[in-house]
């Protein structure tokens, strides 16, 4: 009894150690593993690095067979022709099928994988029997190609490469029908957000999920049946399987108990919805009938509290108001001053009560004239957008004067309301408007020019076309004509026309990509943040302002000095480029007109332009050796409308535009920094990850 324990345990011990013994890693090559790309959570590649519960289980089982392996992934249908082919040794994970056991040798399963029909919600299909003439996406190369194939003759299969376009492709409202595997396409519509797809009917074609090995290599699929004993009696495969589909099947329990839980609670609710109902309803019947005997006991009450309710409730709506409130008597004497008028005056209204307006609030002595207008006409009386200066900026008020003729009562109440938020966005958008229209000018400006110059640049082309001394008609032609292609050739050389003709060629390819550049900047925006190159986009808008020329302050872009200090490997952002080029195109046209201002002895106008990622962010920073700002205009350079410009030269915008744009459309952040005389320079942090359309 004693022996025959010993041999049982040892037997699978020797076993191992012999296969140890014969196998050899320093001298064979690495067994390759592959597997499809986007099968999670089965396989799939994160961020570039193999992974999912396939991956796990062959790491595992090499771990404890001692075998070198190598992982790729890539196209499902391309793994399979790779197995077919001999080019890789193992697939990490294939169904089992009659037909595809003649073509590979199949391990035992490490999972048995369900499949199920995914429809949009509110589909006539039910289950997988409801899908026959309908269009049914399947993965190309998958069990569910065959199966579809072979059992659905009368519907139309349609293969996709991956399950996932085939999600993306039924969300999106294409097709009837998909077939796929059930957890883990799950998976994915949770993970994608795909709300609009369900999974439909009972589970079908539950598939033993295995490795494969090609047709004959039995020895290697041994050594993975092995490989998987081991590990399910260490408990690895159980760990491994737990980190990938535990929380799955708790969820399917929690929706289960959620299901029995709504029919139970769903009659009780209902029956104490009813309750509560006739209990209010019998309470209010009782506080109705209680209400009727004791009104004439409060009536008294009431009355006698009547004048103060009122006249506080009055003095409450008029300081909650957000305008100013003054009240005055037929002779302009102050006989209200609500809060607002407080706050904006700094005076209380205790000591402003029974004084004349004019006194009270010197800068409304002339509404002191309508109040008496109104007093006399009876009618209503008003001032819009009367402008005043606090500070050295412009506000804007609205002044109605109401006339009060009741009761023995003669004054009126002056209310003024601050409308300079209101002026500013209107100026705001009248502004974007202008630059909407200038947007289509330049746009159709950019059309016009673009055909004339085509034909420009074309017929350069064919013109030195027409001198090659290798095109067999240009010889022909020459020699009709008396004399050579040579000598033509020679003639176009010596007198410099070639040279003309290659500066025609150049100019024209130059003036065309400006004109690319306009009609890039010029196009309407669906504001759609999508993943761009943000050094191709400063580089771009760059070359846009550089064909900028200011006749009036005799700039010209071309003779500034651009100094590139760019970060290698710079990730892509999602953003909306015409917004980002529009930011860039302002401050590079700020900074070349600051710069025209300065007069320079020793160095020349230059641009420095650095980006770099800083963490999560994209840093750009932008700095000129212009004249430089004093600390209190750098403090309000992103307000709107304020411009150190003089009137006419600007609306004080451009800044605050794009200030806007990179914090609230991009939640970014833009910063500037300046030393008088020296150097002004603008940073934009634009963060890498945000909600992207691919």
């Amino acid at each position: 009894m004693i022996l025959k324990r010993v041999v049982k345990y040892l037997c699978p011990s020797v076993l191992i150690l012999v296969a140890l013994l014969c196998y050899s890693p320093a001298s064979a090559e690495p067994i390759l593993v592959e597997g499809d790309f986007n099968y999670p959570p089965y396989e799939f590649l994160d961020n570039g690095i193999p992974s999912g519960f396939n991956i796990d289980i062959v790491r595992a089982v090499a771990a404890a067979e001692d075998l070198d392996i190598r992982i790729q992934l890539h196209n499902w249908a391309d793994v399979v022709k790779s197995l077919e082919n001999g080019e890789c040794d193992v697939i990490s994970g294939m169904f089992y099928s009659k037909d595809r056991s003649e073509k590979f040798e199949f391990s035992m399963p490490h999972n048995v994988v369900s499949h199920s029909v995914f429809v949009r919600k509110n589909s006539s299909i039910k289950s997988v029997k409801d899908i026959k003439r309908h269009e049914v996406l399947v993965q190309r190369s998958d069990i569910m190609h065959e199966y579809g194939l072979k059992n659905l003759p009368e519907a139309k299969i349609i293969p996709v490469e991956s399950q996932e376009d085939a999600l993306l492709l039924l969300s999106s409202g294409k097709h009837d029908a998909a077939l796929l595997g059930k957890l883990q396409n799950l998976y994915k519509a949770e993970k994608a957000k795909l709300t609009n797809i369900v999974a439909v009917g009972p589970i079908f074609a539950s598939e033993d999920y295995c490795f494969a090995v090609k047709k004959g290599n039995t020895k290697l699929i041994s050594q993975l049946n092995e490989g998987l004993n081991l590990i399910r009696k260490s408990g690895e495969y159980d760990r491994i399987y737990k980190k990938w589909f535990d929380i799955y099947e708790r969820k399917g329990v929690y929706q289960e108990f959620v299901k029995y839980a709504v029919m139970i609670l769903t009659p009780l609710l209902i029956f104490l919805f009813f309750f509560i109902l006739l209990t209010w309803f019998l309470r209010n019947r009782i506080k109705k009938k209680t209400h009727e005997l004791t009104a004439e006991l409060i009536e008294r009450q009431r009355a006698e509290k009547e004048l103060i309710t009122v006249q506080g409730y009055l003095t409450s709506v008029i300081d909650s108001m957000p305008s100013i409130l003054i009240g005055v008597d037929k002779n302009c004497n102050i006989t209200q001053w609500n809060k607002e008028a407080e706050r904006v005056y700094g005076v209380r209204q205790s000591s402003v009560i029974g004084l004349p307006l004019d006194l009270a609030a010197p800068h409304l002595a002339c509404e002191m004239e309508r109040v008496r207008e109104a007093l006399k006409t009876g009618e209503m009386q008003a001032s819009p957008r009367m402008r005043s200066y606090i500070e050295g900026r412009a506000k804007y008020e609205d002044v109605t004067v109401y006339p009060l003729r009741s009761k023995g009562v003669e004054g009126a109440v002056i209310r003024i309301d601050d409308i300079t938020e209101r002026i500013n966005l209107e100026q705001m958008i009248m502004q974007s408007e202008k630059m909407l229209s200038i947007g289509g000018l330049a746009a159709g400006m950019a059309h016009e020019i673009n055909n004339p110059l085509a034909v420009i640049s074309g017929n350069a082309q064919n013109i030195k076309r027409r001198v090659s001394t290798t095109i067999e008609k240009n010889i022909e032609v020459a020699e009709q004509c008396g004399t050579t292609v040579e000598a033509m050739y020679k003639y176009f050389e010596e007198r410099g026309i070639n040279r003309m003709l290659d500066s025609i060629i150049e100019s024209g390819n130059r003036a065309a990509k400006i004109v690319v550049n306009m009609l890039s900047f010029s196009r309407k925006s669906d504001k759609v943040m999508t993943e761009h190159n943000i050094v191709e986009i400063l580089d771009n808008t760059l070359e846009l302002a550089s064909s900028d020329y200011d006749l009036k302050k005799e700039y010209d872009f071309k003779k500034i000095i651009v100094v590139r200090e760019y970060e290698k490997c710079i990730p892509q952002i999602c953003c909306e480029s015409n917004e980002i080029q529009q930011v860039f195109l302002n401050l590079f046209r700020n900074g070349a007109e600051a710069m025209a201002e300065k007069t320079y002895n020793i160095d020349v106008p230059k641009f420095i332009l650095r980006v770099k990622k800083i963490g999560e962010m994209v840093r750009i920073e932008i700095e000129d050796n212009g004249p430089g700002m004093k600390d209190e205009t750098c403090k309000r350079i992103f307000e709107p409308f304020y411009t150190t410009k003089d009137v006419g030269q600007g609306t004080g915008l451009g800044l605050s535009v794009s200030y806007f744009i990179v914090t609230d459309h991009h939640k970014g952040t833009m910063e500037v920094d300046s030393m008088l005389g020296h150097w002004t320079k603008f940073t934009i942090k634009l963060p890498i990850k945000m909600n992207c359309v691919l």
